[in-house]
C-alpha cells in the first residue's frame, strides 16, 4: 500500500494511488493493442474459403472482432489520461500529506525533552 493514501486504508480505491492507476490503465492499453494485432494477423492468415462456407465475409469477421478490442483500447488510454490530469490537479490543490512536516504538539516536545 502506498504512503500517500493514509486515511481510510480499508477502502480498495485507496490501495492504489492515482499514479499507480495510471500505470494500470497504460498497461491495459498496451495489452489490448497487442491482442488487437494478434487477432487481426491471425484472421488475415485464415484462408478465405473458411469464411465463405459459413456465409460470412472475412472483413466482416475482422470488423466484428477488432472493433470491441479497439474501443477498449481507446477507453483504457482515455481513462489513463484522465487519471493523469486528476493527479496533477490533486497535487496542485492539495499536496500529498506525506511530504508535509508532522505537526509539533506540546506533548511531543515534553516527551522529546524527557528522553
Amino acid at each position: 500500500m502506498s504512503k500517500c493514501c493514509k486515511c481510510a486504508k480499508w477502502w480498495p480505491h485507496n490501495w492504489l494511488c492515482l499514479k499507480h492507476l495510471y500505470y494500470v490503465f497504460i498497461a491495459l492499453f498496451y495489452l489490448t493493442l497487442v491482442s488487437a494485432l494478434y487477432f487481426f494477423i491471425s484472421a488475415m492468415l485464415v484462408p478465405a474459403g473458411v469464411f465463405e462456407n459459413a456465409g460470412q465475409n472475412k472483413w466482416f469477421f475482422i470488423l466484428n472482432t477488432i472493433t470491441p478490442i479497439l474501443l477498449g483500447m481507446i477507453m483504457s488510454l482515455t481513462l489513463a489520461k484522465i487519471i493523469k490530469v486528476l493527479r496533477k490537479i490533486k497535487h496542485a490543490v492539495a499536496p500529498c500529506a506525506c511530504a508535509a512536516q508532522p505537526e509539533v504538539t506540546a506533548e511531543a516536545v515534553v516527551e522529546k525533552e524527557s528522553k
